[in-house]
């Protein structure tokens, strides 16, 4: 994953991740519909939840919001662009706010690499696209 907030907004914006190849040939229904693998969403919320705890014990939040919002608002408009399905760019923009969350709280976590080695490769993270 990257190491700043930065850098993550300059993988978006330079289309590191989230490129146009990982939106060409995809199948909307299908992606949504792993994702809800018992499994993965196990994995997914308590990754949630262990960066929602650190983000409310942390005093000083207020100076990674902004660019927080604003990673996470390239990352929903790319694939909204790219897929006129709003839900899978909810899903899309939620990891990417997930990601940099843990960044800025310099917290790591394999089930959270997985999904960003997913993205590296050109991939939307599913089941069968991680790997832990």
């Amino acid at each position: 994953m990257e190491s700043s907030l930065q850098d993550l907004l300059a993988a978006i914006t330079e289309e590191r991740v989230l490129t146009p190849e990982v939106f060409s040939d995809i199948d909307c229904d299908e992606i949504l519909a792993s994702r809800e693998d018992e499994e993965f969403e196990r994995e997914l919320n308590r990754v949630l939840t262990l960066v929602d705890k650190e983000w409310g014990d942390r005093d000083a939040n207020d100076e990674y919001e902004e660019m927080i919002d604003e990673i996470r608002e390239h990352s929903f408009q790319i694939a909204s662009q790219a897929t006129d399905e709003h839900e899978l760019a909810g899903y899309i923009a939620d990891d990417f706010e997930l990601f940099a969350r843990a960044i800025a709280l310099e917290l790591t976590d394999p089930f959270l690499e997985s999904l960003w080695e997913a993205y590296e490769n050109g991939e939307i993270p599913s089941p069968t696209s991680i790997q832990e």
